[in-house]
């Protein structure tokens, strides 16, 4: 029954929205990156393992096309999004999973089986809650808010990760298993923030209305949803849906765009946190550091670019932040243990500018292209299909890997990591796609949405 009936009611949904994803991206950090790593390596997980294990991200994304004809038939997402963001519980006990009585091989099991988990259910429930929060925004404001909702975010979660950090690093000589206890306590906090701020969102979206134009609820409800389902149609098979959405123009070319970066990404990016601490030997503290005030000059830059994005559009300003991610992939091409302390600050500096905007950047051009009433359903087809696509290039990144290391290449004398090749490999598919973007992306036109952030008459 929280429909936004005012301005304010929208201005203060997307506040909660704001401090609730802000809890979530905090979560996702520290049940992944350095944190996961540090654990899978606790428990006897290989380099290449941990990159794909961390890639399982994108694998749970195919649920999400199993989901699509239940999810597409429901009226309003509240219930569900807040009820599978609750499921990001399971992240605490993964931490916990080094004081179970059990060997390293059922360890390694149990960290996969939890996690997993865990991402499916946050995937099923992303796609809702990105539509969600598109019609909270009114369509010239987009780059703006989440410009600032990423500025919050960021704050945030460098602040918070580099108080774990500085955890890890106080109890790794000591007794690393009681730093596990207190991060599996941070998510836990984190996570009930997450769920008490989406319960306090309003939601644009109406379910069933009577004869007066008032919105139904309790039996009145549950009657028209019985009778809507007695005079429908028969159900679009996802096979369909797959069809007509591929046969759009925009759909295709968001959908390209999104392909590219998540090849990019997926060949290199995983396997980089394990580089830093096992071959680079990296300090958590170090990274932390680092990472809070490149973080900070994120949180400067980010405002900035999302204005720019409201004037000059999404696709512009996203090949270049594309382009600076492809320049944190080159500079770790050139990180060895010899320059790894000045090399990781470019590396941050870099991935903190693409990072200031990629992701608003991707979501932003998909809302510009995909229409509003196959919105939901489009963004579960690029999130699902791209995700299982991201997870298969992680696999191939660790078999390189695996092969690269067991095989030591050896350069003019100089040994060769196997990540300096991988990254390079990445940097050479983001400039691909920044051709790709100029060349397909700016030149269509945009149809803005009229009715997104908007009060329904």
């Amino acid at each position: 029954m929280a429909l936004p009936e005012s301005k304010q009611d929208f201005k203060k949904s997307r506040v909660y929205y704001t401090i609730s994803d802000s809890a979530a991206q905090t979560v996702v950090q520290l049940s992944g990156g350095t944190f996961l790593a540090t654990l899978m390596t606790y428990c006897g997980i290989s380099d290449a393992n941990i990159g794909i294990i961390t890639s399982l991200i994108s694998l749970a994304a195919i649920i999400q096309l199993f989901m699509m004809n239940y999810i597409k038939r429901i009226k309003k997402y509240k219930f569900l999004v807040s009820i599978t963001a609750l499921q990001r519980i399971l992240f605490t006990v993964i931490y916990l999973i080094p004081f179970m009585p059990i060997d390293k091989t059922n360890r390694a099991f149990a960290i996969v089986i939890l996690y997993f988990v865990a991402q499916i259910f946050v995937q099923i429930g992303t796609p809702a809650s990105q539509d969600w929060i598109a019609s909270l925004v009114p369509s010239r404001l987009r780059g703006k808010y989440f410009s600032i909702k990423d500025s919050v975010a960021v704050f945030i979660v460098s602040s918070t990760m580099l108080l774990a950090g500085m955890v890890l690093d106080y109890f790794k000589e000591k007794n690393i298993l009681t730093g596990f206890i207190i991060i599996s306590i941070m998510i836990f906090i984190l996570v009930v923030i997450n769920i008490i701020f989406l319960a306090k969102m309003k939601e644009p979206k109406i379910s069933y209305m009577n004869e007066d134009g008032k919105e139904m609820h309790g039996r009145l409800a549950k009657k028209a949803k019985e009778h809507e389902k007695i005079g429908k149609n028969k159900e679009v098979s996802i096979f369909a849906e797959i069809k007509e959405a591929f046969s759009d123009r925009k759909f295709r070319k968001a959908f390209s765009v999104q392909c590219l970066y998540i090849f990019s990404f997926y060949i290199c990016l995983p396997f980089n946190a394990s580089y830093q601490i096992n071959d680079l030997k990296l300090p958590f503290t170090f990274i932390m550091v680092i990472g809070f005030f490149a973080n900070l000059y994120r949180i400067y830059i980010t405002p900035k670019l999302g204005r720019l994005a409201d004037k000059y559009g999404m696709a512009k300003l996203l090949r270049f932040t594309l382009l600076a991610l492809g320049l944190n992939m080159l500079s770790m091409a050139f990180t060895v243990p010899m320059n790894a302390y000045p090399m990781t600050i470019v590396c941050s500096i870099m991935g903190s500018t693409a990072w200031a905007f990629l992701g608003i950047g991707l979501f932003g051009i998909q809302l510009d292209f995909f229409k509003n009433e196959k919105r939901m359903i489009w963004l579960t087809l690029v999130s699902s299909i791209s995700g299982i696509f991201g997870f298969f290039v992680s696999v191939l990144g660790g078999r390189i890997l695996d092969y690269l290391q067991k095989h030591s290449p050896v350069i003019l004398g100089v040994k060769i990591y196997a990540q300096q090749i991988l990254n390079l490999f990445g940097f050479f598919v983001i400039l691909c796609t920044f051709i790709y973007i100029k060349l397909y992306i700016e030149t269509e036109k945009i149809d803005a949405n009229r009715t997104d952030g908007r009060i329904a008459k």
